[in-house]
């Protein structure tokens, strides 16, 4: 008998623990979408003449209106393996949207997949490995796998700059320590080096990023101070971090992005 009423109040126990993820993870998901409704409608803005890279652009009209560039989204592990090498395609993956934007391409996880795998037997065979570029090296990846002509690598950058470009059109890819922006998708506690692209501005000035790192990525919104806080270039590609504080080590990195030109 006593044996019976255990499992009982066990069972109720585990359904119960069910229910109350069920409806916590339901719960934060609602709030995450509801929030994207009040964001800037997408758009194919392409770039203008009069902006350029040391353009020093007033940010404030467009911030108050917003503007949210139409990358398309994967995550950089289209069919949820996080196994290598998708667990470290953060930098292909930004990459493949920012090159699907500029050829106005649609992405779905199968032609993502396909374009990860490649890029990384690539990678292999020019850098010797495919773990945590650098901006540079992800700059050499867009101009000799992709073929774009024009991408600059800008460091010591601050704010302005990287809305400048959002409001010329151009949407960025920045790497970052992930560990600092603290997204509660990202499994715990966040990777040490990653790679988003940032491709809006809402009309409270934060940044409307597709971050490749999590299935709820697309249109993810970032407070500017707290993103733009995190942004650090690793200091060498393909390393294992060195222990035992392998933040210390990215933190030491330059703040940088990486702005493609359209062929």
């Amino acid at each position: 008998m006593y044996k019976r009423a255990l499992l009982i109040s066990l069972s109720i126990f585990i359904v119960l623990t069910a229910i109350f993820i069920f409806f916590h993870v339901g719960i934060r998901d609602f709030v995450f979408e509801l929030q994207k409704q009040g964001l800037p409608q997408e758009t194919r803005l392409m770039p203008s003449p009069r902006f350029s890279t040391s353009s020093k652009v007033s940010v404030l009209p467009v911030v108050f209106a917003g503007i949210n560039l139409a990358v398309p989204f994967s995550v950089q592990a289209p069919f949820g393996d996080w196994s290598l090498p998708y667990e470290d395609a953060c930098e292909e993956t930004s990459a493949i949207l920012v090159d699907k934007f500029y050829k106005d391409q649609p992405i779905t996880p199968e032609i993502a997949n396909q374009e990860i795998l490649k890029l990384v037997d690539w990678e292999k065979h020019r850098f010797g490995y495919y773990e945590n570029t650098t901006a540079a090296e992800t700059a050499v990846i867009l101009k000799e796998y992709f073929g774009y002509k024009r991408v600059d690598v800008l460091y010591g950058i601050t704010m302005d700059d990287i809305k400048s470009q959002i409001l010329a059109g151009r949407p960025v890819i920045v790497p970052l320590d992930g560990r600092l922006v603290g997204n509660p998708y990202y499994t715990q506690p966040g990777p040490v080096y990653h790679m988003l692209v940032i491709k809006g501005i809402t009309k409270n000035g934060d940044f409307i990023t597709n971050d490749v790192g999590t299935r709820r990525g697309q249109n993810y919104v970032y407070n500017s101070q707290v993103l733009f806080n995190a942004i650090h270039d690793a200091p060498k590609g393909g390393v294992v971090w060195p222990q035992p504080d392998p933040e210390a080590y990215i933190k030491s990195g330059k703040k940088a992005m990486i702005v493609v030109y359209p062929n």
